[in-house]
């Protein structure tokens, strides 16, 4: 049984214009972010889509509350669709870094943790497909690792904050279908 998934990652928060690292800390969607997330909303809405996951960090779960309250779908928070956890994440006494498993991770790390994720998501949910909204990092270390290894040369992941990547998962297999649609955003 297939399993389609759409990845995104969240929309705009300050801290991405500022060129801070977010990382675990918890930073909302900015002005133009919740913008952006109304825009994805439009763009999915006639699509059917039987379940929504998110990071359970506010940037993700707001960039997929629009699309959410439209279809009626409640939002499944994972944590384990945090971004990556690096050592130079920011603290503050107002944005402190949450917990999580391991202090900081390796790429090897954030990709088995991602797929291992989805493919959890994936076995509830045969021939359905589900929207995923997670972090930049972790999309784009699982995407580019999914493509090495399955020699795929004829699409590269662009990394584009908000853009739809589609993949499919069958019986431990992944496939890349489409990537980097962001024409809804423009």
């Amino acid at each position: 049984m297939t399993t389609q998934f759409i990845l995104v990652s969240h929309a705009l928060t300050q801290w991405n214009i500022e060129g801070r690292i977010q990382g675990h800390t918890d930073v909302p969607l900015n002005h133009e972010g919740k913008n952006m997330a109304q825009c994805l909303a439009k763009r999915l809405a006639k699509e059917t889509i039987h379940g929504i996951y998110t990071s359970d960090l506010k940037r993700a779960y707001q960039t997929a509350e629009p699309f959410a309250e439209q279809k009626a779908l409640e939002i499944i928070q994972e944590i384990r669709l945090r971004e990556g956890r690096s050592i130079n994440q920011e603290r503050s006494s107002i944005y402190p870094t949450l917990p999580f498993y391991k202090e900081v991770e390796t790429e090897a790390d954030l990709y088995l943790r991602m797929a291992t994720t989805l493919s959890d998501i994936a076995k509830s949910h045969d021939n359905q497909t589900i929207l995923i909204i997670s972090h930049g990092g972790s999309l784009e270390f699982f995407i580019n690792h999914i493509l090495e290894k399955t020699n795929e040369t004829l699409i590269k992941y662009q990394g584009i904050r908000m853009a739809l990547n589609r993949l499919s998962y069958d019986a431990g297999r992944w496939n890349c279908i489409h990537l980097n649609e962001d024409v809804f955003l423009k």
